[in-house]
C-alpha cells in the first residue's frame, strides 16, 4: 500500500466519509471513492459498510486495521526522517583542523554552518597535520583541514588555500620601521619559533639557515595566537601566519611581509571509502567557498 492510500483508509476510520476523507487528503470524492474501490479489489474484500449514509469498517477491516496504522506511523516517520535528511535538518558531523585555523577561520565558519542548520551537530577536534592524516585513512572523521598532502587510494585531497608567513613585533621594535623583513634582518634578534605541530617550524628554520641568520631562540609556540600574545609580553619576534595575524588587533603588535615569501599549502582531506552525506559535502563546498575569499 502507498502512504497515501493508507492516509485515505485512516481518514474514512476517523469521519466515516469518502467525501469528507477526500477532502481532509485534498483529493475529489471520485478519486477517494475510485481508491477505496481498488484497494478492496486488491484485498479481495470489503472494507467498509455503509450505514445510514455513514461508512462503518466491517470485521475484516477491524482484523488489519492495526497493522495498516503501524505502517502508516512508520511511513509517516519516514517521510518526516527523509525530509529532516534532504533539508539537512538532522544529521551530524566529525571533522579535524589543524592548530593554525582552528582559533578564528574554522570557528567562524562553522558558527555560520550552524546557524544556518540548527539541527546539525558537529565534533570539532584540533590535531596535529600529521595526526589528520592518520583520522582521515582510518575514516574517523568525515573531513579534515591541514597542512599535509599525500597520495594515498585512500584519501582525496582538494586545495583549499595558501597560507604566508608574516614577522609579527612590537610596534616599537626597531624592525618596525621596515616596510618588509628579511631572513637575514632575524639574526641575532630574540625570537619565538613556530611549533612543529603545524608543520612550519621546518620550512621557517631552512629559511632562515640559508640566509645565514642566527636568531636568539627564546621560545617556541605550537598556536600562532600564543606566539602573538609573547610577542606582545616583549619577549622577541615571531613568524605567524597571516590568517592569525589580520584576526589579532592589539595596536601593540605590527605585521610586516617577510622575504623570502613564505607559503604552506590548506588541503581539504576526506576520506574515499567512508560514506558521504549531503551534510558533508554541502559543509565542504561551504569551507572551498570561504577559503576562496581569503586573501
Amino acid at each position: 500500500m502507498r502512504l497515501r492510500e493508507l492516509e485515505l483508509i485512516n481518514s474514512i476510520m476517523t469521519l466515516g466519509s469518502v467525501s469528507d476523507a477526500a477532502r481532509a487528503n485534498h483529493m475529489t470524492q471520485p478519486n477517494g471513492s475510485k481508491m477505496l474501490k481498488k484497494l478492496e479489489e486488491q484485498f479481495g474484500f470489503a472494507l467498509f459498510d455503509r450505514i445510514h449514509g455513514r461508512l462503518r469498517p466491517r470485521e475484516e477491516m477491524r482484523q488489519i486495521w492495526g497493522h495498516m496504522e503501524h505502517t502508516l506511523l512508520s511511513l509517516r516517520h519516514l517521510n518526516d526522517l527523509t525530509r529532516d535528511v534532504r533539508e539537512m535538518k538532522k544529521g551530524s558531523i566529525t571533522f579535524g583542523c589543524t592548530p593554525v585555523l582552528s582559533r578564528h577561520w574554522v570557528p567562524n565558519i562553522l558558527a555560520q554552518f550552524l546557524r544556518k542548520y540548527p539541527e546539525i551537530f558537529t565534533t570539532f577536534h584540533t590535531h596535529s597535520s600529521r595526526k589528520l592524516l592518520e583520522l582521515v585513512t582510518e575514516q574517523q572523521v568525515d573531513l579534515a583541514i591541514g597542512m599535509l598532502q599525500v597520495n594515498d587510494h585512500l584519501m582525496e585531497s582538494i586545495e583549499l588555500t595558501k597560507i604566508r608567513f608574516v614577522v609579527a613585533m612590537r610596534c616599537d621594535h626597531p624592525l618596525a620601521k621596515k616596510n618588509a623583513i628579511c631572513a637575514i634582518d632575524l639574526h641575532e634578534q630574540d625570537f619565538i619559533q613556530p611549533s612543529f605541530i603545524d608543520m612550519a617550524r621546518e620550512k621557517v628554520e631552512s629559511v632562515i639557515k640559508n640566509a645565514g641568520a642566527k636568531p636568539n631562540i627564546r621560545c617556541e609556540c605550537s598556536l600562532p595566537i600564543a606566539a602573538i600574545e609573547m610577542v606582545e609580553q616583549g619577549v622577541g619576534i615571531s613568524l605567524v601566519d597571516h590568517i592569525s595575524a589580520a584576526a589579532y588587533s592589539n595596536e601593540q603588535v605590527v605585521f610586516r611581509e617577510f622575504s623570502p615569501l613564505l607559503s604552506m599549502s590548506v588541503w581539504l582531506l576526506l576520506p574515499k571509502i567512508r560514506p558521504k552525506s549531503g551534510i558533508v559535502d554541502e559543509f565542504s563546498y561551504v569551507l572551498q567557498e570561504s577559503a576562496a575569499l581569503l586573501k
